[in-house]
Order: structure tokens, then C-alpha cells, then sequence
């Protein structure tokens, strides 16, 4: 309405305005009563005044109807383009609405497939929770391992350790074993060696002593040499008497063995030893004449 009247207030102004003109100039003709005419002349310029108030009248309304059909023209073409825009915007507001609807249709399968996903990333996370959980108390379960095998593995290293400390205490024990052992075989060697050569200086001696005691009562035969010995052996008893003896093994003739032989039966005791660790019953020299 506003619209329209600012649009074509102006025309519709005027044309009241003519319209007031005219019937007020009608009325004003009709009404009015008419005046004595007094010349002939003044009678024609009334009906020509008239005439030409009427033609202009006229002229004015075919101006105003003139005006009236365009602005019923322009008003019909007005609500034509007014038509067609509000159909144009019915129908852009329909694919408006259909677009809209679509899009409300796509925003609700984007929910729903949203809720989907949520629920299965929900799924997934509880998944993922009890996985989690699982895995932690795996990792709980196989620290406590870990912990007991380092426990064990501890007492095992302080075990070897202790093993290897004693092995190694045993090994220098038994290298230091070794070692007195060694040196006291080699000092009981040494001891042996000296109470043997000792012991021998000493039997050296004592069959030196019996060898000195059976020459003493030997003879000499006439005729022998002095590379000639034999080998006696002589059996005895504590005290140093002789039981038996046997000549074997001479380098010389009969005579020499013989004497050998008388010199042994005039020998009833042989010396006392140096030492008693000498002393044997059974004494086997050999016999020289020196």
C-alpha cells in the first residue's frame, strides 16, 4: 500500500483535484441563476466562455482518463512483473524450501551417520579401554615377572658371585696347596736325598767297619791280585751276630774265594751300625783286600 501511493500519489492527487474542478464548475453552472442579458453581444461571450470552460473541462478529463488508463496499464503491468516475481520467489522460495529440505535431509543423514560413528567410536573407545586394561595388567603381570627374575637373577649373580669367589678362594688354596705341597715334596725330596746321602755315608761306613772287622781275619793267599774281590752276603741278628753268610760271585781263583770264606767263620759278630736306621739283616758287600 505504501508502496503503491509512493509511487503514484502525485496522479492520484490531481486527478481528485480535476475531478473537484470539474463537478465544482458544473455546479456552479447549473446552480447559478441566470442573469438579465442586456446586450447581445455579452450572450455570446457567456455561451463562448461556457462552451470553451466545457471543452477544456473535457479535454482535462480525457487527460485524466488518458492518465487513469495508463496507470491502470502500468498498474496491470506493475502486477504482472509483481506476479512474476512473486512467482519467481515462490518458486525460488520452494527450491529454497526444497534445498532446504534437502539440506535438512542430508544434516539429518550426517547426524544419524554421526551418531553411527560416535557410537561405534564409542565401541571402539570401551574396545580400546578393556584392551588398555588388559594390557596394563599384562604389563603389571609381566613386571612382577621381570622384578622376580631380576630377584632371581640377583640371588643367582650373588650365588655364582659367591661360588666364583669361593672357587677362586679354592683355586688360590689349592695353587697355595700345591705350591707347599711342591715345596715340601721338594724339601721332603731334599730331606730324603740328605737322609740318604746321609744314610748311604753311613752304610758306606758301616760295611766299610764290617768290611775292616772279616779283613782283620783274613789271610792272604800267596799268590793272588789286587783286582780280585768277591761278593759276600752275610745274614745277622740284632747285636751284630752272624747266623749265616754265603760268598758268591768272585773274581779270583778257588784259594782266594776259600779265604775269604775262613776269614767269615773267624768272624762270629759284625760292628754295631753308626746309626740303627743302617742296620740290615741281610748285608751285601763285596770283599778287596783293600
Amino acid at each position: 500500500m505504501w508502496k503503491f501511493l509512493s509511487q503514484y500519489g502525485l496522479f492520484l492527487i490531481l486527478s481528485v483535484i480535476l475531478h473537484a474542478v470539474v463537478i465544482g464548475a458544473l455546479l456552479v453552472g447549473f446552480v447559478s441563476k441566470p442573469q438579465p442579458l442586456r446586450q447581445y453581444g455579452k450572450k455570446e461571450n457567456v455561451i463562448q466562455a461556457v462552451t470553451v470552460d466545457r471543452s477544456r473541462i473535457q479535454a482535462e478529463l480525457n487527460k485524466i482518463r488518458r492518465a487513469e488508463k495508463r496507470k491502470k496499464q502500468q498498474e496491470i503491468a506493475r502486477k504482472k512483473r509483481a506476479r512474476k516475481e512473486r512467482i519467481k520467489q515462490q518458486n525460488k522460495l520452494a527450491a529454497l524450501k526444497k534445498q532446504q529440505k534437502q539440506v535438512q535431509k542430508k544434516l539429518r543423514q550426517q547426524k544419524q551417520a554421526q551418531i553411527r560413528r560416535l557410537r561405534v567410536l564409542k565401541k571402539r573407545q570401551q574396545q580400546q579401554k578393556a584392551n588398555i586394561k588388559k594390557l596394563k595388567t599384562a604389563e603389571a603381570a609381566i613386571q612382577r615377572k621381570k622384578d622376580d627374575a631380576q630377584k632371581k637373577l640377583k640371588a643367582i649373580q650373588v650365588k655364582q658371585a659367591a661360588e666364583a669367589a669361593r672357587r677362586k678362594q679354592q683355586v688360590l688354596k689349592e695353587a697355595q696347596d700345591k705350591k707347599l705341597k711342591a715345596l715340601r715334596d721338594r724339601m721332603e725330596a731334599e730331606e730324603r736325598a740328605e737322609l740318604s746321602r746321609e744314610l748311604k755315608g753311613l752304610t758306606l761306613s758301616y760295611i766299610a767297619s764290617i768290611q775292616a772287622v772279616v779283613r782283620a781275619n783274613w789271610r792272604r793267599p800267596a799268590i793272588m791280585s789286587d783286582k780280585w774281590s768277591c761278593e759276600v752276603s752275610v745274614k745277622q741278628i740284632p747285636g751284630g751276630e752272624i747266623v749265616r753268610f754265603r760268598v758268591t760271585r768272585c773274581k779270583g781263583d778257588k784259594i782266594f774265594k776259600h779265604s775269604v770264606e775262613t776269614a767269615l767263620g773267624k768272624t762270629s759278630h759284625l760292628p754295631p751300625p753308626p746309626d740303627p736306621r743302617v742296620f740290615d739283616r741281610n748285608i751285601v758287600f763285596r770283599f778287596r783286600e783293600k
